[in-house]
């Protein structure tokens, strides 16, 4: 009966996260994730007693895949250029796999009845990275910037594209394997970018 149950809760959760990210939380509708799932509409309420349970559990499951877990890699003694370098490349990685996160995301937080959702992302994360910033600075590894505008633009060069997906895609006639490719590739060029930044 649990594996039953966790079966019927696993399809809940894949119907409703291709519907979220397909309609956003206002245009989605619980009768088409109940009938995506294959269940009905009250069985679907039984396991989720409304849509804004159902979306906070999507939503912060994508935020936990759209901002990846960085902890380990500021216990590493890395410095701040190679820890923002494979921030890059994890982050740009991660959003190949779930390129509608951006949007979804985007389109959560600005809705003014979902400003509770803000608080749920890892704000956090901009400090350490200035914490580190100012550790390689105070020893001249990297020249003077403003830490938070620079990790700003890194996350906006590596999320843009994929909210621009679309447009991007028009402009270089590129299928969704070539624009993986084009992405893929991207992840250098903005480590390069960020070498020229710091760099003395």
């Amino acid at each position: 009966m649990k594996q039953q149950n966790s079966q019927t809760e696993e399809k809940i959760l894949e119907a409703a996260e291709q519907i979220f990210l397909r309609d956003g939380y206002g245009d989605a509708r619980m009768q088409d994730i109940a009938d995506l799932a294959g269940i009905n509409k009250a069985l679907l309420h039984y396991y989720f007693r409304s849509k804004d349970n159902l979306f906070e559990y999507i939503f912060e499951k994508k935020i936990s895949v759209m901002f990846p877990k960085m902890e380990e890699m500021f216990n590493q003694n890395l410095s701040f250029y190679e820890t923002t370098c494979a921030f890059i490349e994890k982050y740009i990685t991660l959003l190949n796999d779930n390129p509608y996160i951006p949007m979804f995301v985007m389109s959560t937080i600005n809705r003014a009845d979902r400003q509770d959702f803000i608080k749920k992302l890892p704000i956090g994360l901009i400090q350490k990275f200035a914490e580190l910033y100012f550790k390689d600075f105070s020893v001249g590894k990297v020249r003077e910037v403003n830490p938070a505008q620079l990790i700003i633009s890194v996350m906006s060069m590596c999320a843009f594209p994929f909210i621009a997906r679309p447009v991007i895609k028009e402009i270089t006639k590129a299928d969704d394997e070539q624009f993986k490719a084009i992405m893929q590739f991207r992840i250098s060029e903005i480590q390069l970018y960020l070498k020229y930044i710091l760099n003395q």
